[in-house]
């Protein structure tokens, strides 16, 4: 279990963190989210604010009779962009530039954990979010500046008549690792991902390990192993809700921010979660597995159905199989049915699943025929219409 977990944390952060498909998709998810709309907005806002004396400006631009309304105009502009600016963040163009700027630091990001040293040097020792483009456009759209390159001359109110403000090229700029960490993130990006792979073969060595070995009891070792699988799905789970709480509460001061921080959480644990689920699913499909090889009434049952098909249409049972199994990976529902080598161990898990259970079923009842079940079914169902009547004298 514990081999188990430690699998699932470690591949989680190898392939939400050291995956810049992953990274970008869950980046252009968070700025759909209104509240994390309104944190960077206000993020935006204070880097025009604190690299441009605004009231400055608008002494500049005012007759001398109106300079005294400098201080009172400059608030009301700071109050106006930060109403402005998570409309801002929610058109789809800027939502484009978001997605890009967060695939560029990606990258670059990665180029450097990869052994790239020489990135971080022409970045001044960082690796930054460049989000400057998308600061410019919300002073173009305040009047304060022009508008950046390309961003076309369609601007209303307020953008008609600009104070000629330039934007320091540093404003918008979220640092995301300083020179001086680079070591140790690329130690901890070797960890992390020699921590998955081992952790991740090392848990299904010894699941199997353990089935191998059950001896006479192997099918409730198998039940027991997707029981496993069920309990470190809920585990993760619930480690992430009751984690995220914490995590976020312990960090985030400002009453204001944790919205946004709770919802930055949840969207950027959701691949986490559906490893999660995943493994809830798959463990109930071991469970349901090893009790379709069981002993019970309606396992028994159930064999004694299929078998003539298993016995004489061989064909048939996996083209089945092979069909619900298409449905399946066109669905997606977990990650691991989005990736070729899994899609391929599981394929051969489960023909390896039909071929037992054919086996076993053909030589448990080699007498079932083709229309067996059904008669049963009939005369079951006209007993109970039709019960014998009870004897005795009165």
């Amino acid at each position: 279990m514990i081999c188990g977990l430690i699998a699932i944390l470690s591949t989680y952060v190898r392939r939400q963190a050291l995956d810049t498909n992953n990274w970008t998709n869950t980046s252009t998810k968070l700025l759909e989210d209104k509240n994390i709309q309104n944190a960077l907005g206000a993020f935006m806002v204070d880097s025009i604010f604190s690299n441009v004396d605004v009231k400055t400006q608008l002494e500049g631009a005012l007759p001398p009779q109106a300079q005294a309304l400098a201080g009172p105009a400059s608030a009301g502009l700071r109050e106006l962009a930060g109403r402005a600016a998570p409309e801002l963040l929610a058109r789809p163009r800027v939502q484009d530039a978001w997605r890009a700027a967060n695939r560029a630091a990606h990258l670059q990001l990665m180029a450097i954990l990869n052994g790239g040293g020489n990135t971080v040097s022409t970045q001044n020792g960082e690796v930054v979010l460049n989000l400057h483009n998308l600061v410019q456009q919300l002073a173009s759209n305040l009047g304060l500046s022009a508008p950046p390159a390309g961003a076309g001359q369609q601007l209303s109110g307020a953008a008609q008549n600009r104070l000629g403000v330039t934007l320091p090229a540093s404003s918008g700029q979220l640092v995301i690792m300083r020179a001086k960490q680079l070591k140790t993130a690329q130690d901890i990006a070797k960890l992390i991902r020699h921590i998955s792979i081992i952790f991740t073969i090392l848990t299904f060595v010894l699941f199997a390990a353990a089935i191998a070995l059950a001896g006479g009891w192997r099918r409730l070792a198998l039940r027991s192993t997707g029981w496993c699988f069920v309990g470190l799905g809920i585990a993760v789970l619930l480690v992430r809700r009751v984690a995220g709480n914490q995590i976020v509460d312990g960090l985030v001061n400002a009453e204001s921010i944790k919205p946004a921080a709770h919802d930055a959480w949840n969207i950027g644990t959701s691949l986490l979660r559906a490893i999660a689920i995943a493994f809830v699913i798959y463990g109930l499909v071991i469970v349901i597995a090893a009790w379709m090889a069981g002993p019970t009434s309606s396992a028994t049952a159930m064999r004694r159905a299929l078998t003539p098909t298993f016995r004489d249409h061989p064909v048939r049972t996996y083209a089945v199989a092979g069909f619900l199994y298409l449905l399946v990976l066109l669905w997606g529902p977990t990650p691991a049915l989005r990736e070729l080598v899994p899609i391929l161990i599981i394929a051969a898990l489960l023909v390896l699943g039909i071929e037992i259970l054919r086996r076993q079923a053909t030589l448990e009842f080699p007498d079932a025929h083709a229309g067996d079940t059904a008669k049963r079914l009939r005369a079951w169902w006209h007993a109970r219409r039709h019960p014998a009547p009870t004897g005795g004298a009165v």
